[in-house]
């Protein structure tokens, strides 16, 4: 009998990592999230060091310490959009410059090779996402990825990850372009009151409906899910999609 040594996998990301260790704090919406589902769908045994930090950016990553991995999994850049963190340069990824998105990441993939130089890394870049509101406060609320911030689009910031990826000898995971997730299918319909009654609206008619965090609705009933379960964070559904991209990563670059 063979026995294969047991890999490592260290995940680096923002909420989408963070609440597949935290089912509870999705109201159990999400059964499993998509760490687990890479997990079960790899072809050797592995056990996952989760990294992830709820609302988490690239700057949160640059002085965290970084263990020992078999291969590293980064998922971020939606908060860093939110927040208005320019994507930046080819020259910022390659010359460490911190803030922007690619200097920020560049910084930490230099971290990673300096603790596991054999380590294979693997970057994803952040997918569409729809009007967002937490199950637990109704005043934390985002707009979707169909309102640039800044003049700048969600897209924007998943092309310009992907291209540095490739440029720069990471082995890139295009999620946004191959996962599809869009405002389209992010949820079925966003609950909206207007003059005192509740509306269930598609995207993108709800769109033009001003969100009310005092209403006492909440904006996504379970029956509302689609790829998410909240307009943002994954649902079962979204979750598969997700591992199914990542996997199929991973049987690439096994070939490789």
């Amino acid at each position: 009998m063979v026995f294969m040594r047991k890999k490592t996998i260290v995940a680096i990301g923002d909420s989408f990592t963070y609440l597949c260790n935290h089912l509870d704090e999705t109201g159990f919406r999400l059964r499993e999230g998509y760490l687990r589902r890479v997990k079960r769908g790899l072809p050797f045994p592995c056990r996952i060091i989760n990294l992830g930090i709820n609302g988490g950016t690239t700057k949160d990553f640059l002085n965290v310490t970084i263990p020992v991995g078999d291969y590293y999994l980064i998922l971020l850049g939606t908060n860093d959009w939110t927040q208005g963190v320019p994507l930046g340069s080819h020259r910022d990824y390659l010359f460490r410059i911190r803030g922007t998105i690619l200097g920020n990441l560049g910084v930490l993939v230099s971290h990673i090779k300096s603790v596991s130089p054999t380590g294979k890394i693997l970057l994803c870049n952040p997918v569409e996402r729809s009007d967002f509101t937490s199950l637990n406060d109704p005043y934390n609320y985002a707009k979707g990825s169909y309102d640039p911030i800044d003049g700048v689009k969600l897209e924007t910031i998943a092309e310009g990850i992907l291209k540095e990826a490739q440029e720069s000898g990471v082995f890139n995971v295009d999620t946004h372009g191959q996962a599809g997730f869009s405002c389209y299918n992010a949820v079925k319909f966003r609950r909206c009151v207007i003059d005192g009654e509740s509306i269930d609206l598609p995207y993108p008619n709800y769109t033009q409906i001003p969100y009310d965090p005092e209403c006492g609705v909440y904006p996504y009933p379970s029956d509302a899910i689609d790829m998410t379960y909240d307009g943002l964070h994954p649902s079962d559904k979204g979750s598969q999609a997700l591992a199914n991209v990542i996997l199929e990563a991973f049987t690439n670059l096994l070939d490789y």
